[in-house]
């Protein structure tokens, strides 16, 4: 190679992050669809830990529903049980946890439990009428909760459906979902002084995840506990947006200065061993960033890090705190009449995403909400979530490969001032069961024919191999990569070609670039 070559594979690495060598920290896959693991017969719910395995998938989420599992929810009294006990809760709801949690494992995933919404109705302060199971939940039965969901899934529980077994062990907790927007905790403020709005989310969420933290950790000092689990935005003002949650949950003002309310007159720093986000981006690319300075969405990342870190400094927060995005995705239209990107854009979508997260050094893991669209209610006009790669009748959309293979493409100049340019093709293998990485790059010709190119590899110490590139090449373990080639000063399809085992080949969705 020579040695312009060389200085530019070391230019590119140094500003996109990353390489050939992957990461400093895993980047696990998760995925989450509770609609098919905790409602679905056995049979059918372990047909889909088996899709997702062989989707790629490393972890799946799954929520341990608080009022979904509790005797008695609609009760406005607390009936007599032993809340810290699972074996004194109705049967039939932990019997379907317990099937999810099984057949996940069993599938070779790891398992992350959300402990979180509704409240049972007796486990909740007096409130609105058609809030009664998210207005000011109880933290000291959420903690009870919380330690009998953990003792259950702790590794030494006997399975009641076969007493010699032992129930798997969990080991990723997060607590409560989204607790930043109105339909999962109420109230999001309360009133203030001269009629000003004040935030009561964030002070009642803190304890709620207090109680679970200690709660999950008296179990085992191994279990992760991630806190946040924000919802990106603040809902048009209903909710409140997620790095002012952010502060207030710290008791710091918008200056970081510590808050002086009674909500915050007792506060310790917050113990948590990540921080979950839900950086949905919706209607627009992957890339855009939120107008709003307190939005996160997955272009504004780097927003949420550096306030954690300021936190972390300022003693507000006990120790550093790597990000998780515990839920993404796009919906889809079809099959929403009303909102959501084509297919295809989701498709290619689900490229650019999977790149902006490799590249942040701090993301651990990165998710994919939902594996099919959930049918829309008869007669609706639409609702609910349609962000699956697969539609309700389980047909596939074109994410499906665009997930397995992800694929993303930039052409850049060797230097700023530099009219010499060469493409960069990043991608990612997740190939389930199938440990066989050796991947080639492939460029659609004139004549419509696919060939193989001609690639350089770099690697994660920004460093370039320099020696003679190849058509194929073997990726990291974890299945990214990234490649250049010479830009041909036009628009250009690319894919890339995965060699699977005994003499099969699978190709990601094309990529156009240039032009």
């Amino acid at each position: 190679m020579n040695p312009l070559t060389c200085l530019l594979a070391l230019t590119f690495a140094a500003s996109v992050g990353g390489g050939d060598a992957g990461r400093a920290q895993p980047l696990e896959t998760v995925i989450q669809d509770d609609a098919l693991l905790l409602h679905r017969d056995p049979a059918a719910v372990r047909a889909t830990a088996r899709r997702m395995k062989t989707l790629g998938v490393d972890r799946v989420r799954i929520t341990a529903g608080w009022s979904a599992l509790a005797p008695s929810p609609t009760r406005k009294s607390k009936p007599r049980f032993d809340a810290t006990n699972s074996l004194e809760y109705p049967e039939r709801p932990w019997q379907q946890l317990d099937t999810a949690v099984k057949e996940v494992r069993a599938a070779g995933m790891d398992v992350m439990i959300d402990v979180a919404f509704f409240a049972p109705r007796w486990a909740v302060r007096r409130g609105m009428r058609g809030e009664r199971q998210r207005w000011r939940p109880k933290w000291q039965e959420f903690g009870q909760f919380a330690l009998a969901v953990s003792r259950r899934y702790s590794g030494g529980w006997p399975d009641p459906a076969d007493p010699q077994q032992k129930l798997p062990v969990v080991r990723l907790w997060t607590t409560w979902n989204e607790p930043n927007h109105p339909v999962f905790l109420m109230p999001q403020w309360k009133r203030g002084p001269k009629g000003t709005r004040l935030p009561a989310s964030p002070h009642i969420y803190r304890n709620l995840h207090n109680a679970a933290y200690r709660s999950i950790k008296a179990v085992d000092r191994r279990n992760r506990v991630l806190i946040g689990g924000l919802a990106a935005d603040g809902s048009r003002g209903k909710g409140i947006a997620p790095l002012k949650f952010v502060r207030e949950l710290a008791c710091v003002d918008a200056n970081l200065a510590p808050l002086k309310r009674r909500a915050c007159h007792d506060f310790k720093p917050l113990e948590a061993d990540g921080f979950a986000h839900h950086p949905y981006t919706l209607g627009t690319t992957p890339a855009a960033s939120s107008p709003n300075s307190d939005d996160v969405k997955l272009g504004d990342l780097d927003r949420l890090t550096k306030l954690l870190r300021q936190l972390r400094s300022d003693g507000r927060i006990a120790r550093s705190l790597p990000l998780y995005i515990t839920e993404y995705g796009y919906e889809t239209n079809p099959p929403d009449p009303v909102r959501g990107v084509s297919p295809r854009t989701q498709a290619r979508y689900i490229g650019l995403s999977t790149f902006i997260a490799w590249r942040n050094p701090e993301l651990r893991s990165f998710a994919q909400f939902l594996l099919n669209d959930i049918e829309p209610p008869p007669g609706t006009k639409g609702g609910d979530y349609q962000t699956g790669l697969y539609y309700p009748d389980g047909s596939a959309k074109p994410a499906v490969q665009a997930f397995k293979l992800p694929i993303w493409a930039v052409v850049r100049p060797v230097f700023r001032s530099s009219r010499t340019k060469r493409v960069f093709i990043f991608g990612q293998v997740r190939p389930g069961r199938d440990k066989r990485r050796r991947v080639a790059i492939e460029l659609l010709d004139k004549e419509g024919d696919w060939r193989e190119l001609y690639t350089l590899p770099s690697n994660s110490s920004f460093t370039p191999r320099c020696v003679r590139g190849a058509t194929a090449f073997h990726v990291e373990d974890a299945g990214f990569f990234l490649r250049s080639a010479p830009y041909l000063g036009r628009r250009t399809t690319y894919r890339f070609r995965w060699f699977r085992s005994k003499g099969k080949s699978e190709a990601s969705p094309p990529i156009t670039v240039g032009g």
